[in-house]
């Protein structure tokens, strides 16, 4: 059969094809001007994805489980331990330390050690936004005013002068050596849950380990007590060999059986080094009673400046993938 077209409806058609290749045309010079990944992105074809709304929701409440233990609060108290002395717990605290200083980030910093007091030692006196205060954690009661001592700092009360402090929101606390069962009779008295839920504080509790089985079953201890109710970070410290030679951790059941149970719960349980510093570089520091900061500035002995400035580097790197839960979130570590 023959379509007969009349000379208003070839008008027109002719009049189309004039106008669709002019669009051709431009969209061809268009098309030339750009490089060529840009062209393959202007090419790819518009698709309109509609998600299940049944989905969506399903996604997104998967998103707030995983959120629910380790998004920071306001308020963060990071606790040290390690159970006894000598896993390398005053050195991650002073890491620690250090890198708040150096980023400006107000801390108040709580030395329980008063047979050692390493952070009064050390930065006692170090400026405006670290405060060091010494607790002595056997004594009666001294817990209790620490927190309550938290409390007022969270919302100061204006001074002798009418003028208001700024509030605090990072505190940081190193257990003593043996100070466990002290430690865990005050988490019995349902210190977290106050603090979380009327203080709006998450605490997170750091563990230094070694290679020995003690570091490990003071890690299940503390779960023991503490639950899903804080943030963990174990912390493998490399002067006691690489890391993967940290195979009684690895390699521990119910280690792994814990790991579970908090990412059932939203709360992973994250692993980090802390990098091995040379011995004649410690040494060094110890002797001066120097800050990393200013074992870096002196210049009496190149070999150490280069060595605790590199140690410093590898710390700070180490701690940004767990910034958020050490209350550096808004830091760049």
């Amino acid at each position: 059969m023959t379509q007969i077209i009349d000379n208003n409806q070839n008008n027109n058609f002719i009049g189309i094809q004039a106008d669709i290749s002019e669009i051709e045309l431009t969209k061809k010079i268009t098309l030339d001007d750009l490089k060529p990944e840009q062209q393959l992105e202007s090419e790819k074809p518009a698709v309109d994805i509609d998600i299940a709304p049944d989905l969506d929701k399903e996604s997104e409440e998967i998103d707030n489980k995983t959120e629910v233990g380790t998004k920071t609060s306001i308020k963060r108290l990071v606790i040290v331990d390690g159970g006894k002395g000598g896993v390398g717990k005053s050195m991650w605290t002073r890491g620690f330390l250090q890198t708040c200083i150096d980023t400006s980030r107000r801390i108040v910093a709580v030395d329980a050690d008063n047979s050692n007091p390493d952070l009064l030692r050390y930065y006692g006196e170090y400026g405006e936004h670290c405060q060091i205060q010494q607790l002595n954690i056997f004594k009666d009661g001294s817990i209790d005013r620490f927190f309550d001592q938290i409390k007022r700092m969270i919302e100061p009360e204006p001074d002798t002068y009418n003028q208001m402090p700024p509030p605090e929101s990072l505190f940081l606390l190193e257990l003593p050596p043996q100070s466990r069962q002290i430690f865990k009779g005050f988490i019995e008295q349902e210190f977290l849950e106050t603090a979380a839920n009327d203080y709006d504080i998450r605490v997170t509790i750091v563990v230094v380990i070694s290679r020995v089985s003690d570091s490990v079953k003071q890690l299940i201890d503390l779960y023991s007590f503490c639950g899903n109710q804080v943030d963990y970070i174990v912390v493998k410290n490399l002067f006691y060999g690489e890391e993967e030679e940290f195979s009684r951790y690895s390699n521990s059941s119910r280690v792994q059986e814990i790991k579970q149970e908090l990412f059932e719960a939203g709360i992973p349980l994250f692993d980090i080094t802390m990098p091995d510093l040379l011995e004649y570089a410690y040494d060094y520091l110890d002797e001066h009673s120097l800050t990393f900061s200013e074992g870096i500035k002196q210049k009496e002995l190149p070999g150490v400046k280069m060595r605790v400035k590199s140690w410093l580097k590898n710390f700070k790197q180490q701690i940004s993938p767990v910034k958020h839960i050490l209350g550096l979130e808004n830091i760049n570590v």
